[in-house]
């Protein structure tokens, strides 16, 4: 049985809530622009590249604020701006405004949207849970859970309602999670509750002392560039070359969701037991290249669900990997901002995604399945890198637990 505080479970249901209204914005806006407003490829990857800039500047800004002022204040205030501006695009698309408007509200709503992510992560990586993994891997089922929820949800609305309801399902759902954190989550400070971690004069990232987790971080970017290509580049490929309805994709995201929901625990006993930290990830490119090669071959829907089952077993690959490294290299009193480091190079690196993804499918235009192989082999050259990173990674992490063996947080 897995025992946790009452803050922990209470993150887990707001991250599951809050994943519901987020996620099934995330591949109808892209359609709707395309479809409905005839904005281009390119000018769609543009705007989903800005508003992945901004979010990964909402990770930073979020986690640093999370270690000044505590996690609770910063959840409120991100989840009260993201009502005002998933309303304010739900009636810009309602009414049919100036598209200009969208493509610049849009951003505005994923830098507001972002704050409060490193601060709920913060609490998960800094309470007691058992084990580290156990609980990077409950967060990341309660995050997939709704995003198994949100994008069906979302497909449906757009498909029998209009796409201004989604937006408007979304205001909706930060509302009633900032009301869960105001009764549930307990304020303070991260290190006044007496978690372990690496000591650090500061929660800056040196090149000389961090140089392996620097470019963790870097690869780490380009991992989640290769798994952000099933949002935005998956959905407008099948809208735009397969011909697969709204709800046709919302189901395919509904996949992603339930695959990891099922099989994040079970196989995060794999994960413990590499030889190397960075190894799980390394078969998480080689998940990702395998699933880019078959989406150059599918074009029905069951192919397609394939397709998906396998880029989510990378993605499974991936995401507590990656965070588990970044949080061993942490402290309580940097907690947030490493989660923010982490969050920051996760939500970029999705955003690059639609932006080389959407531009490598209008530049090979006349052949869309070419944008997969490029893709594929970018994978694999992305697995080469983490296997050259992974001994000085795992030496340093080595020389911390000597140096700060119980301080550190747990391994397993």
């Amino acid at each position: 049985m897995i025992r946790a505080s009452r803050d922990t479970w209470a993150v887990l249901a707001i991250v599951t809530l809050n994943s519901v209204g987020w996620s099934a914005t995330i591949p109808f806006l892209a359609v709707y622009l395309s479809s409905v407003r005839h904005v281009p490829f390119p000018t769609i990857g543009a705007v989903y590249l800005v508003a992945g800039l901004l979010s990964l500047a909402s990770q930073l800004v979020g986690g640093r604020m999370t270690d000044s002022f505590g996690p609770k204040g910063v959840m409120l205030a991100g989840y009260a701006f993201s009502v005002v501006s998933a309303l304010a695009l739900s009636f810009l698309v309602g009414v049919g405004g100036d598209t200009n408007y969208i493509l610049v509200a849009y951003p505005i709503f994923n830098f507001l949207r972002g704050l409060p992510q490193p601060a709920a992560a913060a609490i998960i990586a800094n309470g007691e849970i058992g084990n580290l993994r156990t609980g990077l891997s409950l967060l990341s089922i309660a995050g997939n859970l709704g995003f198994a929820i949100g994008p069906a949800l979302g497909g449906i609305l757009a498909q029998t309602v209009d796409y201004s309801s989604v937006f408007l399902l979304s205001a909706a759902v930060p509302a009633v999670t900032s009301v869960m954190t105001a009764f549930s989550i307990k304020g303070g400070l991260l290190y006044e509750r007496g978690a372990g971690g690496r000591p650090r004069a500061t929660n800056s990232l040196r090149w000389g002392e961090d140089r392996s987790l620097v470019l963790f971080l870097l690869l780490t970017l380009c991992g989640y560039l290769a798994i952000g290509y099933e949002i935005a580049p998956i959905s407008l490929y099948v809208t735009s070359f397969l011909n697969f309805s709204p709800e046709e994709i919302g189901y395919l995201f509904a996949t992603n969701g339930i695959v990891i929901v099922l099989l994040q625990l079970p196989l995060s006993r794999v994960f413990s037991r590499a030889r190397k930290l960075v190894y799980p990830i390394v078969a998480s490119c080689g998940f990702a290249a395998l699933s880019f090669l078959a989406a150059g071959l599918s074009s029905t829907f069951l192919q397609w669900e394939g397709v998906m089952i396998v880029l989510t077993l990378g993605e499974i690959f991936l995401t507590v990997p990656s965070q588990t490294v970044v949080t061993l290299f942490s402290s309580a009193s940097t907690r947030g901002t490493f989660q923010g480091y982490f969050s920051a190079t996760s939500i970029g690196g999705r955003s690059l995604a639609a932006f080389v993804g959407l531009y490598s499918f209008q530049y090979f235009s006349s052949n869309p399945p070419l944008g997969w192989y490029f893709i594929a082999a970018f994978t694999m050259v992305l697995a080469m890198g983490y296997f050259l990173l992974a001994e000085p990674l795992q030496r340093d992490y080595s020389t911390l637990r000597k140096e700060n063996g119980a301080g550190l947080a747990p391994l397993h």
